[in-house]
């Protein structure tokens, strides 16, 4: 049975109550140079490291800089760094650029060396912690040199230099505050939780002539509606996450501008295998049980594309198009699994997602129905956002609806993704193994040679599909909305789209 749009929001209001509006205040605008930015969440922390989601990351892009990034074509760039090279299988070399926190301090080896065991630590909550453990030793050379070490040749260290969340701070200073010191364009003058967030220009910023603006006044509206309606009624100049049904209209409102990478981030379920998703002829069942050309129309109004295996760019090397579409719409399969299983009476599984974004909400209830013809009863669980993510970290719910970009574009970013071993996420599956993965993926971190890294992911890029390690959905299309009256701004090119906001120090508002 295809659900269109109306049979999705009767099966909906059955399903959930919307979550709460927003009381969020607004704020006049300012005289020229202050850009106001409608965000879809107020983010749970502001700690550089420990990744919270898009919205949290928006503002930690402002902050924070990290060593490396990526520009708009997808290649490595520096930033805090302004040069590093391999001196050996197991040493990179790395040079700063003349650099400068927000409070006027130099940027040096020595912050460098103390964020990244910082990150390391046990229970740091780090994005990157289980990667950054693949560092040996850190060798300060003068206080713009030093040398990382690996323990095991690293082909994967520049790119972890630039993932989103490694904001670099000044050492010893997340003891005073939250966030630490950054080297961001912007310094965080006041918050209050769930109402608004205020920055101010740093006046150390290492990159000459920016930031364009003065201030950044940011309101949080977790209903996208009024996320929206905000921008339309000028109360805001910017917003994220602009849903997907609004897109359209937003393009041709005179005096908006929408920004789109149609491929960016997307949609998958992870799997806990303490329950009974450890079985995986279950989580296969779930792969070939779902219509995903369904998803893409009635939860993204098209703009999106099915996600029917492991997420590689088209236009990467590492795509295989064989790989790219595994899990095919088959219910008669999906059954047979299910038999095999010993589950053809049926079976019954909760489902973790939220009622704040109607993204994941409506995912959840497509899912819902679709598991439901072939004999899956799915129970849903719709908090907060936040309360989601305090759950999917806790390992609550039996399979969970996701969301997320690549925050790298080299091989082994999907690691996390299909790995159910790597450290434990709200993100990403756990609870179970996929024998032989975890070992062809640290074959692919170890290899420089980029023809046997091909052949090695595809490797494992099988034996994650075959094992259903996770359940790939649909992509969808990044979306910023703004007004005319704000230029500068560009996106990062395909599944790093979510992370624009590297970029908003080029903003400006006329």
């Amino acid at each position: 049975m295809m659900l269109n749009r109306r049979t999705l929001l009767q099966s909906l209001m059955a399903a959930a109550a919307m979550a709460p509006m927003s009381s969020g205040r607004l704020l006049a605008q300012g005289a020229g140079k202050r850009l106001r930015i409608g965000l879809s969440t107020y983010p749970a922390h502001f700690r550089a490291w420990v990744n919270v989601g898009y919205a949290g990351h928006l503002v930690s892009a402002l902050l924070n800089r990290g060593l490396l990034a990526y520009d708009t074509n997808g290649v490595l760039v520096g930033e805090l760094a302004k040069s590093w090279e391999r001196e050996s299988d197991l040493v990179w070399r790395f040079t700063l650029d003349d650099a400068k926190f927000n409070n006027g301090q130099p940027v040096t080896s020595a912050d460098v060396k103390w964020t990244l065991e910082k990150i390391a630590a046990e229970g740091s909550g780090a994005h990157m912690r289980e990667q950054a453990l693949q560092i040996d030793s850190i060798e300060i050379v003068d206080d713009r040199v030093f040398k990382v070490a690996t323990k095991e040749p690293s082909a994967t260290i520049p790119a972890l230099m630039a993932y989103p969340f490694l904001g670099i701070v000044a050492a010893g200073s997340t003891s005073e505050q939250d966030q630490g010191i950054g080297a961001g364009p912007y310094v965080l003058t006041s918050a209050e939780k769930g109402v608004e967030i205020l920055l101010t220009a740093s006046e150390h910023y290492f990159r000459n002539g920016l930031p364009t603006l003065k201030e950044i006044h940011i309101t949080p509206y977790a209903d996208e509606n009024l996320r929206v309606a905000a921008l339309r009624a000028g109360d805001v100049d910017l917003i994220d996450y602009v849903p997907w049904n609004a897109m359209n209209d937003i393009a041709a409102t005179p005096g908006l501008k929408l920004d789109t990478q149609a491929a960016g981030a997307f949609m998958y379920l992870s799997f806990n295998g303490s329950g009974a998703f450890g079985d995986p002829k279950l989580r296969q069942a779930v792969s070939f049980a779902l219509r995903r050309e369904e998803f893409v129309q009635a939860v993204f109004f098209g703009h999106g594309a099915p996600l029917a295996g492991v997420p590689r760019p088209s236009v990467s090397p590492f795509f295989n198009k064989e790989l790219a579409n595994f899990w095919t719409y088959d219910p008669d399969k999906a059954k047979a699994l299910l038999k095999e299983a010993g589950r053809e009476s049926g079976l019954k599984v909760s489902l973790l997602s939220t009622s704040q974004y109607t993204m994941h909400r409506d995912i959840a209830v497509l899912v819902q129905s679709q598991l439901a013809e072939i004999g899956i009863t799915v129970d849903l669980i719709l908090p907060d956002w936040a309360t989601r993510v305090t759950m999917g970290m806790r390992g609550q719910g039996d399979f969970a609806v996701q969301g997320v970009g690549m925050d790298s574009l080299d091989p082994d970013a999907t690691s996390s993704l299909v790995d159910p071993t790597r450290a434990a996420h709200y993100n990403y599956s756990r609870g179970f193994e996929v024998p032989g993965l975890s070992a062809l993926l640290a074959r692919g971190r170890s290899e420089f040679d980029e023809a046997k890294r091909v052949a090695i992911y595809a490797a494992a890029d099988r034996l994650a599909c075959e094992h259903a390690s996770f359940c790939g959905v649909s992509y969808r299309a990044t979306g910023f909305a703004r007004s005319d009256k704000v230029g500068g701004l560009e996106l990062l090119p395909d599944q790093l789209s979510p992370f624009s906001a590297n970029l908003f120090d080029r903003l400006t508002l006329s």
